[in-house]
């Protein structure tokens, strides 16, 4: 993943450095068990296989595998300062010869906060050689450590996870996956549970096809799975997971927010679009983590490069999940959007909004708003646009930035639509609840003397998660320290009325 900071350290040093190839023909070789310390990369051959990044320089190093197994390259060592401040590495992994080199694997960070490489459980055939490569695209003027490891094995994890017909469902999924080249599978273990639950607690299937239906699951869902090969005997191969999936979303009502506290688009019902034949930059979530300037709200946010010249101007549409609105009252939409320039760089910002009544590039036909944005702070934008029609519609935002030679991005997030209806929202801003931000507690109280007698709290994919009844009273207080962080809406039943409200968790 692209970085968004050039960051600096503490160059490692050291008489007993290894040497380093300059180039793919000049590769070091590297034995299982063994750690090298590399000095900062600051000459060698930079090749690209795996992505459309570049770097200036690049240090080679390779393996021949004697047996069938899986290696391990590793720079998330204690000597290596860690973190979003620490070491900054990006590893390839490569088959084939120098001349004609094939990407096998590639790792930038080894987690969202921290920026040193990892690959490990990397599968290897018997007599293939493999092809190491550092570079130094985000910092030149720091050394580091790495480990190399081999494991020979004889039992291997399938690959190839995907979707698989019949299409998803709002309630059901089919998943398959490719059999493993090397060993002897007779099955396979297939667990599966909603996201993040530990391995152990869900759903166990035992299986010999290459593919499982999975039903009776809950819309606007995502869900988690582990899977590894049963080669007979005992023999088992490593579990791979968690992989995440989804049920398909179905249309939301408004009031609606997202803050794209996902893995992927496809996770909160968006998706993107571009015209046939472009190659140019894509949207994608970034992980900011907690308490940045990278985002607005949560701990993700969407971004979306200019390209540099051989990508070409960005022409790429982020696309929201369908949206019921009524006909012939307004619409608005706010959201908050900034220009990114890393050190040294220059541009701005460049987008459009749409609306439309299709998930695509030619359903984008109701104008909304076109924009230069040189902001490099996150700014609050309000647009209106009022249906002719009730139905479904879908919200577009078409990043058009231009090429730049620099690093230069647009961050979007926090987006929330609403529709006057009637009173219902006058109602509703009678309503205040606080803190918010909350952490354990939220109390609610109104200006109108209401009494409410129902709290029900959702998630952005309106699922219920509380249900609270009260005693009817005008100020009531409902508890948050069980909800995990995250946005949510407080939907609140009275004697006058029912109001929508939000809230973030921390």
């Amino acid at each position: 993943m692209k970085k968004l900071l050039l960051l600096f350290g503490i160059a490692l040093t050291g008489a007993g450095a290894f040497a380093q190839g300059a180039s793919c023909a000049a590769a070091t070789t590297v034995t299982s068990g063994s750690t090298y310390v590399m000095a900062p990369i600051a000459s060698g051959t930079y090749v690209n296989g795996c992505n459309s990044d570049t770097a200036p320089n690049g240090k080679w190093y390779k393996f021949t595998a004697p047996s069938g197994g899986m290696i391990k390259v590793d720079a998330t060592l204690a000597v290596n300062p860690g973190g979003t401040t620490g070491v900054d590495t990006a590893v390839h992994v490569f088959s084939g010869t120098c001349g004609t080199l094939a990407c096998v694997a590639f790792n930038d960070d080894s987690a969202a906060a921290d920026y040193r490489s990892l690959i490990a459980d990397l599968v290897v055939t018997a007599g293939t050689t493999y092809y190491i490569e550092w570079d130094n695209r985000w910092q030149d003027n720091v050394g580091f450590s790495w480990q190399f490891t081999f494991t020979p094995v004889s039992c291997f994890a399938p690959t190839g996870f995907t979707y698989v017909p019949p299409a998803p469902t709002t309630t059901s999924v089919a998943l398959g996956w490719t059999a493993p080249a090397q060993g002897l599978p007779e099955g396979y273990q297939f667990e599966w549970g909603p996201i993040g639950f530990t391995q152990g607690t869900g759903t166990l299937i035992s299986t010999t096809d290459t593919s499982v239906v999975l039903s009776t699951l809950s819309p606007n869902s995502v869900y988690d799975f582990y899977i590894r090969t049963d080669c007979g005997l005992g023999d088992y191969s490593i579990w791979e997971g968690p992989i995440s999936f989804s049920t398909e979303f179905d249309v939301a009502s408004v009031p609606y927010n997202t803050s794209f506290e996902e893995a992927n688009f496809g996770f909160v019902g968006w998706t993107q679009d571009a015209p046939t034949g472009y190659a140019g930059q894509a949207w994608r979530v970034y992980n900011a983590g907690p308490n940045t300037p990278l985002t607005q709200e949560g701990e993700r946010s969407a971004l979306v490069f200019a390209g540099a010249a051989a990508d070409g101007n960005n022409d790429v549409w982020l696309l929201s999940r369908g949206l019921n609105l009524a006909a012939n009252s307004p619409v608005t939409v706010t959201y908050y959007i900034r220009n990114y320039l890393a050190t040294g760089s220059t541009g701005s910002t460049t987008y459009e909004l749409k609306a439309g009544t299709t998930q695509d590039v030619a359903g984008m036909t109701i104008p909304i708003a076109a924009e230069t944005v040189t902001d490099v702070a996150f700014a609050q934008k309000t647009f209106n646009f009022t249906p002719t029609t009730a139905g479904t519609y879908f919200l577009g935002f078409h990043s058009t930035n231009v090429v730049n030679a620099g690093t230069q991005a647009t961050f979007l997030d926090n987006v929330t639509v609403s529709q006057v209806l009637g009173t219902e929202d006058v109602f509703a801003s009678q309503f205040a609840v606080y803190p918010n931000p909350a952490t354990s507690t939220v109390n609610i109280s109104n200006t109108t003397d209401a009494l409410i007698t129902n709290v029900k709290v959702t998630d952005l994919k309106g699922r219920t998660v509380k249900n609270n009844n009260f005693v009817a009273s005008s100020n009531i207080q409902i508890n948050t320290s069980d909800l995990s962080s995250g946005v949510y809406m407080l939907n609140i039943t009275s004697d006058k009325g029912t109001a929508v409200k939000k809230i973030v968790k921390k």
